[in-house]
């Protein structure tokens, strides 16, 4: 054989082996080869579509080549090497991308001695198809300690939808009111951003007589207003976050009233409450477990006389929505201690003084927590407290700045009294508000961060441990440069994170709390 055919021919054989195991597919743009001594890889980089899929890469070499991929979703699998050409096929496989951003992985191919690598790129993942709007219609099937269980953390739209002007009563003024107290319109993103950073449920405070009601003798309720906060409850529901919805501060229409406590007044109260809430029951009746209905907000009560009025008008609460039918016949409803306060709820008020149609196990006690003022903010006097917990006080000249009382045990304690005295007898708590303004310090900031944490955590962690369901105030007033501070952890404007501290405190409470039924 004469030596140029014996080169024509060895470049056929070379040609071959490179061809012949190349990977192949229609959705592949797989370049060129490596040749080294010993070792050649063929081709040096593979592409997929996001459906994923196979396809082959040859290693020639004298020895069985090796490869492994540096990501779970890239597998490689090398077959037997072919005696006659000394080539290796590894087969390349590669999993959908259901992610929506293009990803690359690195194969290693060894022989020997040698290594060289492949790339892999693929192609991102189709964006998910918009989710339909819920239909609200289904099922109750939770009763009031079932569905608590599933609400934990909670969030407060705050400031929004009970937004208004006390000489607004009785006047129809529109859903504009929405942005009277705070600047921002709540939107699918806003929702979507509070269920991404872990919030399971929706406290929405909402004014009705404030503004939104067209006639006063029937307290008809404005139809746009119901519709509006419609939409935002399904703005939640769509996202499976559960949505406590109530009748807020309203102007103090009857939050305040308990001046006069006469049975005349007390029944005129009662029949407008029944008006409204038969209006607002059958506008959610269809809806599913995931919403339920507060009677008031804080009742402003002082003696053991105004809590049995307030009895009385949520009594007529519980009637109304009852009286409505359909889901509303068996929702969990939630019923207001006296100034939702701790204390006084503990020593006054007896649930089970309430008639419920639905039988037991559909109510909640509802309390509130801003204990001590002078560190929350709700009231400082003539010394605020800016550190909370003992291992953030601080000593020298800002020392009486540290908090000296209402911390960790006092604390505990007063949760205890809630699950004694309603949680353990089957009416779980919402701990419908709490929250502590966070403060920009002349000095010692980063233990008043730690404060405002510890705060938030101990308060998540202690009243889920107590049957409570722990829902944090929050006004969206992103400027931490007022005098007091400022009680915000939700930016809704760029749907981020305002106070850090505050939000890292409820995530390790939520992680390191136990339900206990």
């Amino acid at each position: 054989m004469n030596s140029k055919f014996h080169q024509l021919f060895m470049l056929l054989v070379a040609f071959t082996a490179t061809t012949v195991f190349a990977a192949c597919g229609d959705d592949d743009d797989n370049t060129g080869s490596i040749t080294v001594s010993g070792l050649t890889v063929t081709p040096t980089s593979l592409s997929f579509a996001n459906a994923g899929g196979t396809q082959t890469v040859s290693a020639q070499s004298e020895v069985q080549a090796s490869a492994k991929s540096s990501a779970d979703w890239c597998v490689v699998t090398p077959g037997a090497q072919s005696a006659k050409l000394k080539v290796t096929p590894i087969t390349v496989a590669v999993a959908a991308n259901t992610t929506t951003e293009a990803r690359t992985a690195t194969i290693t191919v060894t022989a020997g001695a040698e290594t060289k690598t492949v790339s892999v790129t693929q192609a991102a993942g189709d964006a998910p198809a918009p989710t339909p709007d819920p239909d609200p219609s289904g099922d109750i099937t939770k009763n009031a300690m079932q569905t608590a269980k599933l609400m934990w953390p909670g969030w407060n739209l705050g400031n929004t939808m009970e937004g208004g002007s006390n000489s607004n009563n009785y006047k129809n003024v529109g859903v504009g009111t929405e942005t009277s107290w705070q600047p921002t319109k709540t939107t699918q993103a806003v929702i979507d951003f509070v269920k991404a950073s872990g919030f399971k449920s929706v406290r929405i405070p909402t004014a009705w007589v404030m503004g939104h009601v067209t006639n006063e003798t029937d307290m008809t309720i404005d139809e746009a207003w119901l519709n509006r906060v419609a939409e935002i409850v399904n703005y939640c529901v769509k996202n499976d976050l559960y949505v406590l919805l109530n009748d807020h501060w309203d102007g103090g229409w009857i939050e305040n009233s308990f001046g006069d406590i006469s049975a005349a007044t007390v029944a005129n109260n009662s029949e407008k409450l029944g008006k409204l809430w038969t209006q607002i029951a059958n506008r959610f009746k269809d809806y599913d477990d995931h919403l339920i209905f507060g009677g008031l907000n804080e009742p402003n009560c002082d003696s053991q006389a105004a809590t049995n009025a307030l009895l009385a008008y949520e009594q007529a609460f519980i009637n109304a929505v009852r009286a409505t039918g359909g889901n509303n016949a068996k929702r969990t409803l939630v019923v207001q201690g006296p100034s939702t306060d701790i204390t006084k709820t503990y020593d006054w008020y007896d649930v089970t003084k309430l008639s419920d149609p639905a039988g037991t196990g559909r109510l909640m006690v509802e309390v509130h927590y801003y204990d001590p003022p002078q560190f929350t903010g709700v009231w400082e006097g003539n010394q605020p407290f800016w550190f909370w917990g003992a291992a953030n006080h601080v000593s020298g000249e800002y020392k009486n700045y540290n908090s000296n009382w209402g911390e960790e045990s006092h604390l505990k304690s007063q949760f205890l009294k809630m699950k004694t005295k309603f949680a353990d007898k089957g009416y779980p708590v919402i701990l419908g508000e709490y929250g502590a303004n966070w403060r920009k310090l002349p000095a010692h900031q980063s233990e008043h961060d730690a404060s405002i944490k510890l705060f938030f955590k101990t308060v998540v962690q202690q009243a889920v441990a107590c049957g409570m369901v722990p829902m944090a105030w929050d006004i969206n007033a992103a400027n931490q440069n007022g005098e007091n501070g400022i009680m915000t952890i939700v930016n809704r404007a760029n749907q981020s994170i305002f106070c850090a501290p505050a939000y890292e405190g409820i995530t390790e409470g939520t992680a390191a709390a136990q339900w206990p039924y």
